[in-house]
Order: C-alpha cells, then structure tokens, then sequence
C-alpha cells in the first residue's frame, strides 16, 4: 500500500462457472486460492490470489487444463482500494505476465476506502 496514495492493488485470477467440487480442488490444489458459491445456482467462482512472485501459476495452469475452464469462464479481477476520488493507478508488471499464460479478459473493482473515524 502507497504511503502517499493510500492505494492498495490486489491481483486475483477467478473462475467464473466451477462447480463444488471443482471449488473444493481448487482450494485443496493452489495455494492463496477459494471459493465462494453464486446465490442461486449450483455453480461458484474460484479465485486464486496471484503475487509478484507468481508462485502459484504453474498449479493454476495445470488446474485449468485439467479442469477444462475455457476463456470466457474466467477473468483477471484488479481490485483496488483507494481513498481518493481520482488518482492514476499502476497495475503491476507482473500481471502481463500472467496474460502471457492465460488471455483472458481483465476486470478492475475501484473500492473507496471509508476514512477511519477517531475514537474520543
């Protein structure tokens, strides 16, 4: 998180049509990865938490290979927290190379960080 900005960048790589027992896998096979059910389906989205180190990317790629997971089933989500209205944000260089790997569609979540109230 920026000192100066007070921005903090997180980078996720979800998948957006698992089922359970594609959801259980994924939380068992990749580290920083969950699952969350989709109200009023019987699908859930995974999400793997991805790091500069991209540690966890040769797991992903192995999961969505054998989990058959097409492009559209899934999306690079950059979310990020911030407490002003406008100020330019830099996506981290390594999600480039997390494309390199699986192409797939880019979606950006801007979260206004609420001011922490002072206790008297």
């Amino acid at each position: 998180m920026s000192e100066e900005t007070n921005t903090k960048v997180e980078v996720f790589f979800r998948m957006l049509e698992l089922d359970k027992f594609q959801g259980v896998t994924l939380s068992r096979e990749i580290n920083g990865a969950s699952y969350a059910p989709i109200p009023n389906t019987k699908n859930c989205i995974g999400s793997v938490l991805i790091t500069k180190s991209l540690e966890n990317l040769d797991d992903l790629n192995i999961f969505f290979v054998r989990q058959q997971i097409t492009i559209d089933q899934c999306d690079i989500l950059i979310k990020v927290d911030c407490s002003l209205d406008c100020s330019p944000i830099q996506i981290p260089h390594f999600v480039n190379k997390l494309l390199k790997h699986i192409d797939c569609t880019i979606t950006i979540k801007m979260c206004k960080i609420k001011p922490k109230k002072e206790i008297k």
